[in-house]
């Protein structure tokens, strides 16, 4: 049904999108082409819930829903909570905007990269902007997590690339191009489970030119476990990248 909405989209291309009006993706209510709040209502925008304090430092899990590390969660140490005690020390930092089940987060993050609505990655950006500003003042690139070239064409776009572009001219922040490549195919993370996401992903990206000693934030929609976030970051690593965290604009509740 996505494929055959998204192949639909991008024959129509961007005009269709700024001249028609067009339904909330997530009640469905039609807004008119002057509203600001395009593909997304205040309604509804009100109902996403932000990841609530107390939270771990590294990657600000709320510290009620996992057991706290050595470290209370708190201190610039890796070992933060039980969520990312054991990510790899490339990937310093992660942060989501909101859970990804809570009002109509699940359905932009689907219209985005499933139903080829590219024009739903501005109320996302605008939510992550919002809430990530204080990790966004810290980075100097934007790195999408690269697609793979089946699902991109699949797809017709790649859903990491089209947040961070829309992240980056919200929060000034440029996108590095070339920054990150995927070097082979990987099954989709969505089946598997949290040690099979980890091997699935592992030595499938590396990282390009250009980002020796930047801060880099890396972008993508969900964060579930953070393997490919941490796949990602340590092939950035590897490239000379300084530190590098992520962002993500909704995080998948996983259990304990």
């Amino acid at each position: 049904m996505y494929s055959i909405l998204a192949t639909a989209r991008g024959a129509l291309g961007d005009l269709e999108e700024l001249l028609l009006p067009v339904a909330c993706l997530g009640c469905g209510a039609w807004l008119p082409t002057s509203t600001e709040a395009r593909w997304c209502c205040a309604v509804c925008r009100s109902r996403m819930r932000p990841l609530a304090p107390p939270t771990c430092r590294p990657c600000r899990q709320p510290l009620d829903n996992w057991e706290v590390g050595r470290t209370g969660g708190q201190a610039d140490g890796r070992a933060g909570c039980g969520f990312c005690a054991e990510w790899p020390a490339a990937l310093a930092w992660a942060a989501s905007a909101v859970w990804m089940e809570e009002g109509p987060a699940r359905e932009l993050v689907h219209g985005l990269k499933y139903g080829g609505w590219r024009a739903a990655a501005r109320p996302m950006a605008e939510v992550m902007a919002r809430t990530l500003h204080a990790r966004l003042d810290a980075v100097d690139r934007l790195v999408p997590v690269p697609l793979g070239r089946r699902r991109q064409r699949e797809r017709g776009h790649n859903q990491a690339d089209v947040l961070a572009r829309a992240l980056g001219a919200l929060a000034g922040i440029p996108v590095a191009e070339g920054g990150l490549r995927r070097v082979r195919e990987t099954r989709s993370q969505t089946a598997l489970g949290p040690r099979g996401r980890w091997a699935n992903v592992a030595g499938a990206f590396a990282g390009g030119e250009g980002l020796s000693g930047t801060r880099v934030a890396l972008v993508d929609d969900v964060l579930t476990t953070g393997a490919t976030l941490a796949a990602c970051a340590a092939a950035l690593a590897v490239g000379g990248a300084g530190v590098v965290g992520a962002v993500t604009f909704a995080r998948a509740a996983i259990p304990h």
